[in-house]
């Protein structure tokens, strides 16, 4: 039997301390995310209420039901980047481009990375010969899988502790990296001070996030769970770090999870501080699409809703044809999607991940079992297999094409609900 567990719901901005904060969206009562299950604990989960945010005065979109960092992100982490060979190479090029355009003498460089996960960015920056690499990681069973003598590894979040101990052992850092981190701090302005106790004068903070504009854009809906807290765009990261003497200087958008930009930020007095046409471009384009209302979040909840009648409604036609359905990656957004839109075992029968460490775990919320490869023979195999990770869906298809060449067909969720032509695959 699941507890329902009410947590701080607070109606306080996060960013900028605002009562005028309004829920846009109630998704309900949610298993966490990332809180993959063993068997015996299925009926022994815990599940939280999950409300979307709009803050009227800073712009910034935030989960209002805050939750214990601990409980998120100590017990049994199950992310790993390392595990998707997309992000690999992402993260070589993303090492060589900021080494290139920020780095000018590497062995006397200092570079430190928050969220660094199983060291997918560390590692290439490595082999660039840096100086001094440090990587800060609360999640003990993802960092302890760093064994890499020029790595300087620390088992901890990333605040204003971690930071003064960072500058007493090895000075102020020249650039801080942040991968799809920054918007899983409760404490955004703690973590902001941190960045500025740690930064020097001319450092850089560099962070990947999935930019709020590709969400209402393509409805992605599955982005949003609570180890997300924030949705970020242009507007609302504007507004917060001129609070701290810091500026956007320059953006770059990237493919990857969907629609990610980084961000690159400076102080204000920084030989980097110069606003790209980037910026001023993304910042015209937000205010004239209206990121500053919350109409345009409003407008963006009834539009998921009809996304979640339009899977639902297949899966049901497909199950009463007696066909068969697993699901494909089971990350944070599949987790999103299959709780928000009530599917359980009487639509999917098991998910299939590629990460070794959830095999034999279960979905939270939904329960399913997850399992290590997609059958592709005999009775075993599935009519139908939905891509949750549908980001990653070529990766997925160059990885099982014996599935497609057998007959079996594939589910893409988002942006639009649709059964893949294989043949053209």
């Amino acid at each position: 039997m699941s507890e329902i567990k009410e947590e701080i719901k607070n109606y306080n901005c996060a960013f900028c301390g605002s009562s005028d904060i309004l829920v846009v969206t109630d998704f309900g009562n949610m298993g966490l995310a990332g809180g993959f299950l063993s068997k015996k604990e299925l009926n022994n989960e815990t599940l939280y209420p999950m409300n979307l945010g709009f803050c009227g005065d800073c712009y910034a979109v935030q989960i209002v039901d805050k939750i214990d960092p601990d409980t998120m992100f100590r017990k049994g982490y199950f992310y790993f980047s390392s595990s998707i060979g997309t992000l690999r190479e992402h993260f070589k090029n993303y090492a060589y481009e900021i080494v290139d355009r920020f780095v000018s003498s590497p062995e006397s460089t200092t570079i430190l990375e928050f969220g660094c996960n199983d060291g997918v960015l560390l590692s290439p920056l490595a082999d660039m010969n840096i100086g001094t690499l440090i990587g800060v990681d609360p999640a003990s069973n993802v960092v302890k899988n760093i064994d890499d003598e020029r790595i300087v590894t620390i088992d901890s979040y990333f605040d204003e502790k971690c930071a003064e101990k960072v500058v007493k052992e090895f000075g102020n850092v020249d650039l801080i990296l942040a991968n799809n981190v920054f918007a899983h701090v409760d404490d955004i302005n703690g973590l902001t001070k941190a960045i500025d106790k740690a930064l020097g004068r001319n450092g850089v903070f560099v962070f990947e996030v999935h930019y709020l504009g590709k969400i209402i854009d393509e409805m992605q809906y599955d982005m949003i769970y609570h180890e997300h807290i924030y949705y970020y765009s242009l507007l609302a990261l504007e507004n917060h770090f001129s609070h701290y003497g810091m500026q956007v200087f320059d953006i770059k958008e990237v493919s990857n999870h969907g629609g990610s930009i980084r961000f690159h930020v400076c102080r204000n007095n920084s030989e980097f501080a110069s606003i790209s046409e980037r910026v001023v471009s993304l910042r015209n384009e937000e205010l004239s699409k209206g990121f500053n209302n919350i109409s345009l979040f409003q407008e963006f909840g009834k539009k998921i809703n009809q996304q979640r009648s339009n899977l639902v409604n297949l899966l049901q036609s497909l199950k009463s044809e007696g066909k068969s359905i697993i699901g494909y990656g089971a990350s944070g957004r599949a987790n999103t999607m299959l709780q928000f839109c009530g599917i359980d075992n009487k639509l999917i029968d098991y998910m299939v991940d590629d990460a070794p460490a959830k095999t034999g775990f279960y979905t939270p919320g939904s329960h399913l079992e997850i399992k290590s490869k997609i059958p592709t023979t005999g009775h075993e195999r599935p009519d139908y297999v939905v891509i949750f990770a549908w980001t990653f869906l070529k990766e997925i298809c160059d990885r099982n094409m014996d599935y497609i060449e057998s007959g079996g067909s594939f589910i893409v969720p988002l942006p639009d609900v649709k059964i893949l032509d294989t043949n053209s695959l």
